[in-house]
Protein backbone atom coordinates (compact mmCIF):
# COMPACT_ATOMS: atom_id res chain seq x y z
CA UNK A 1 0.00 0.00 0.00
CA UNK A 2 1.11 3.84 -0.94
CA UNK A 3 1.42 6.12 1.77
CA UNK A 4 0.14 9.48 1.24
CA UNK A 5 3.28 11.29 0.70
CA UNK A 6 4.06 8.56 -2.06
CA UNK A 7 0.66 8.43 -3.77
CA UNK A 8 0.79 10.09 -7.54
CA UNK A 9 -1.86 12.61 -6.43
CA UNK A 10 0.66 14.17 -3.43
CA UNK A 11 3.95 13.67 -5.39
CA UNK A 12 1.78 15.38 -8.90
CA UNK A 13 0.78 17.84 -6.69
CA UNK A 14 3.93 18.54 -4.92
CA UNK A 15 5.86 18.98 -8.42
CA UNK A 16 3.16 21.74 -9.50
CA UNK A 17 2.45 23.89 -6.55
CA UNK A 18 5.73 25.32 -6.04
CA UNK A 19 5.61 26.67 -9.81
CA UNK A 20 3.91 30.05 -9.31
CA UNK A 21 5.44 30.76 -5.79
CA UNK A 22 9.01 30.13 -7.32
CA UNK A 23 7.99 32.67 -10.48
CA UNK A 24 6.85 35.31 -7.58
CA UNK A 25 9.53 35.02 -5.22
CA UNK A 26 12.41 34.65 -8.03
CA UNK A 27 11.01 37.47 -9.75
CA UNK A 28 11.33 39.32 -6.61
CA UNK A 29 14.40 38.26 -5.68
CA UNK A 30 15.94 39.01 -9.45
CA UNK A 31 14.58 42.93 -8.88
CA UNK A 32 16.19 42.85 -5.81
CA UNK A 33 19.19 42.29 -6.76
CA UNK A 34 18.81 44.14 -9.81
CA UNK A 35 17.98 47.10 -7.13
CA UNK A 36 21.72 46.47 -5.67
CA UNK A 37 23.23 47.19 -8.64
CA UNK A 38 23.34 43.61 -10.31
CA UNK A 39 22.79 43.93 -13.82
CA UNK A 40 19.23 42.56 -14.90
CA UNK A 41 18.91 40.09 -17.30
CA UNK A 42 15.88 37.11 -17.92
CA UNK A 43 18.99 34.47 -17.14
CA UNK A 44 19.03 35.93 -13.56
CA UNK A 45 15.10 35.63 -13.40
CA UNK A 46 15.17 32.40 -14.44
CA UNK A 47 18.35 31.32 -12.59
CA UNK A 48 16.57 32.81 -9.48
CA UNK A 49 12.97 30.56 -10.60
CA UNK A 50 14.49 28.01 -11.25
CA UNK A 51 16.79 27.18 -7.74
CA UNK A 52 13.66 27.69 -5.75
CA UNK A 53 11.60 25.88 -7.93
CA UNK A 54 13.85 22.65 -7.43
CA UNK A 55 14.46 23.56 -3.70
CA UNK A 56 11.22 23.16 -3.29
CA UNK A 57 11.06 20.01 -6.03
CA UNK A 58 13.99 17.94 -4.36
CA UNK A 59 11.44 17.76 -1.23
CA UNK A 60 8.56 15.84 -2.66
CA UNK A 61 10.89 12.34 -3.27
CA UNK A 62 12.07 12.90 0.52
CA UNK A 63 8.40 13.36 1.65
CA UNK A 64 7.40 10.26 0.14
CA UNK A 65 10.95 7.87 1.35
CA UNK A 66 10.27 9.18 4.98
CA UNK A 67 6.16 8.94 4.60
CA UNK A 68 6.16 12.61 6.40
CA UNK A 69 7.43 15.83 5.71
CA UNK A 70 10.43 16.80 8.17
CA UNK A 71 13.22 19.69 8.57
CA UNK A 72 15.65 17.56 7.91
CA UNK A 73 14.29 17.74 4.19
CA UNK A 74 14.60 21.28 4.00
CA UNK A 75 18.10 21.38 5.08
CA UNK A 76 19.09 18.84 2.37
CA UNK A 77 17.03 20.32 -0.73
CA UNK A 78 18.39 23.97 0.78
CA UNK A 79 22.16 22.49 1.20
CA UNK A 80 22.34 21.29 -1.89
CA UNK A 81 20.82 23.54 -3.97
CA UNK A 82 23.79 25.56 -2.02
CA UNK A 83 26.69 23.37 -2.92
CA UNK A 84 25.65 22.64 -6.85
CA UNK A 85 25.05 26.76 -7.20
CA UNK A 86 28.11 27.53 -5.89
CA UNK A 87 30.08 24.62 -7.26
CA UNK A 88 28.94 26.26 -10.78
CA UNK A 89 29.33 29.59 -9.91
CA UNK A 90 25.99 30.63 -10.01
CA UNK A 91 25.14 31.88 -6.95
CA UNK A 92 27.59 33.28 -4.47
CA UNK A 93 27.73 32.56 -0.23
CA UNK A 94 26.39 35.24 1.88
CA UNK A 95 28.37 36.70 4.98
CA UNK A 96 31.48 34.66 4.26
CA UNK A 97 34.44 36.90 2.74
CA UNK A 98 37.21 35.57 0.64
CA UNK A 99 39.27 35.46 4.10
CA UNK A 100 37.18 32.64 5.61
CA UNK A 101 38.72 30.76 3.21
CA UNK A 102 42.48 31.33 3.79
CA UNK A 103 41.75 30.79 7.56
CA UNK A 104 40.29 27.89 6.96
CA UNK A 105 41.51 26.16 4.10
CA UNK A 106 40.19 22.94 4.85
CA UNK A 107 36.64 24.24 3.93
CA UNK A 108 35.91 24.36 0.32
CA UNK A 109 33.11 27.10 -0.90
CA UNK A 110 30.60 24.45 -1.84
CA UNK A 111 30.87 22.61 1.62
CA UNK A 112 30.71 26.24 3.14
CA UNK A 113 27.35 26.90 0.52
CA UNK A 114 25.56 23.54 1.56
CA UNK A 115 25.87 24.70 5.56
CA UNK A 116 24.68 28.30 4.67
CA UNK A 117 21.32 27.46 2.45
CA UNK A 118 20.68 24.30 4.13
CA UNK A 119 21.07 26.85 7.68
CA UNK A 120 18.77 29.18 5.63
CA UNK A 121 16.72 26.52 4.65
CA UNK A 122 16.18 25.09 8.26
CA UNK A 123 15.42 27.69 9.87
CA UNK A 124 12.67 28.73 7.54
CA UNK A 125 11.07 25.44 7.44
CA UNK A 126 11.48 25.58 11.37
CA UNK A 127 9.84 28.88 11.45
CA UNK A 128 7.55 30.28 8.51
CA UNK A 129 6.63 26.25 7.42
CA UNK A 130 6.32 25.10 11.18
CA UNK A 131 8.10 21.45 10.47
CA UNK A 132 9.68 19.55 13.27
CA UNK A 133 12.91 16.90 13.00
Amino acid sequence: MVGYFASPDYQKNCLLSPMLPSLIWGSGFAALSAAQGMPFSMHLVANNVGLLYVYQALQCPMEALHGRRSLLHNMTAGGLMGYWGVQAGRIGIPFLDASFFMRYPGISPPIAGFVVYGGFAAVLGGVVGGKSL
